[in-house]
């Protein structure tokens, strides 16, 4: 009977790193081989052929298909997953509740330093020999017949009942002196939320309406003018002639400008505490001056006049005489 020869493993790995090896030298030999692109120009001009290895093609289109997957990654998230830090509304809701909390806590202070004082005002009967005569001699027995306690324990006594009294007083006070703290804390908080809500907020067109087409800060001169750019003080949505513009805050109509050179017919919007804001290009102004207005409140309509190059509105964010601020803060506020 014929001896079988079994293969051990340290063989069956040998062999399966030999026929490994032969794959990886076939394809790199098959890697070298080259295609060729051939560009056919539209005039009589000389073919135009382009040699590329295969292997060098399949790295070029996997690195094109991580990038796309990469972008395409990138996209969903910032679209759909993506939350910014909480906004200053956010936070200020936060900082909201947890001040009424505080505020309902230093009522119940309040009450407690009250009833502090009601037993503060007892003891201090009791201390200060202020029970009338006829009670403060019936306690005097008391203490003397029925306890059989001498003078020297009673002003013991009478000292342990006005540190007693001392003691509450003192906490009382420093009880006491929460409630102002906490009120102050609450004012302003409350300050600080009516300047958020009567703040500029969002955009000047509807969500979705529009594309941002010139941002703020330094740019080249869009009609090709000035060869070193030009200063944007704003933001421009472009969007359809006769798209509704809206107040981004509440204010007043403070000034309706129908020049016709640089922002053309514009509003301006001022706002509590030194905030206004200006919609310029408009095609029709629908205010006017000394008109009130809530967040929302159609005020223009969108087009071109002034200096533009198509229908936009240019908008403004800015602080009394301070020079502009970026819109896009404010945008984001929401």
């Amino acid at each position: 009977m014929a001896e079988t020869y079994v293969t051990t493993a340290y063989e069956r790995l040998l062999i399966s790193l030999l026929r490994s090896k032969k794959r990886f030298l076939r394809l790199l030999e098959a890697s070298k081989s080259k295609v060729s692109f051939v560009l056919i120009p539209n005039d009589e001009k000389a073919l135009l052929q382009i040699e590329i290895s295969i292997g060098m093609l399949v790295f070029l289109s996997s690195l094109a298909t991580f990038l796309v997957g990469l972008s395409l990654t990138f996209l969903i998230y910032f679209s759909f997953l993506y939350e910014p830090n909480r906004s200053l509304e956010k936070r200020t809701e936060t900082q909201l509740i947890s001040f009424l909390f505080y505020d309902l806590l230093s009522n119940d202070l309040t009450e407690s330093v009250q009833d502090l004082e009601s037993a503060t005002e007892s003891l201090n009967l009791l201390a200060w020999d202020q029970i009338p005569e006829k009670e403060m001699i019936t306690q005097d027995y008391l203490l003397k017949e029925e306890f059989a306690k001498d003078d020297a324990e009673l002003e013991s006594n009478l000292n342990l009942y006005k540190q007693v009294v001392t003691t509450y007083t003192e906490f009382g006070v420093r009880l006491g002196n929460l409630v102002p703290n906490f009120q102050n804390a609450i004012d302003y908080l409350s300050m600080r939320e009516s300047i958020f809500y009567s703040m500029p907020r969002g955009r000047p067109l509807k969500p979705g309406v529009g594309v941002v087409t010139s941002t703020f800060g330094y740019r080249s001169d869009p009609f090709g003018i000035l060869p070193v750019g030009e200063y944007h003080s704003g933001i421009d949505f472009a969007a359809g002639e006769g798209t509704p513009i809206y107040a981004t805050g509440p204010g007043i109509i403070a000034d309706v400008d129908a020049a016709a050179g640089g922002l053309g017919r514009s509003v301006r919007v001022n706002h509590e505490n030194g905030f206004f804001t200006l919609y310029g290009h408009c095609s029709q102004v629908l205010v006017t001056p000394g008109d009130r207005v809530k967040r929302g409140d159609k005020i223009a309509l969108v087009g071109q006049t002034g200096k533009a190059t198509g229908a936009h509105v240019h908008y403004e964010v800015r602080i009394g005489l301070d020079a502009p601020l970026d819109p896009e803060e404010y945008i984001n506020l929401d």
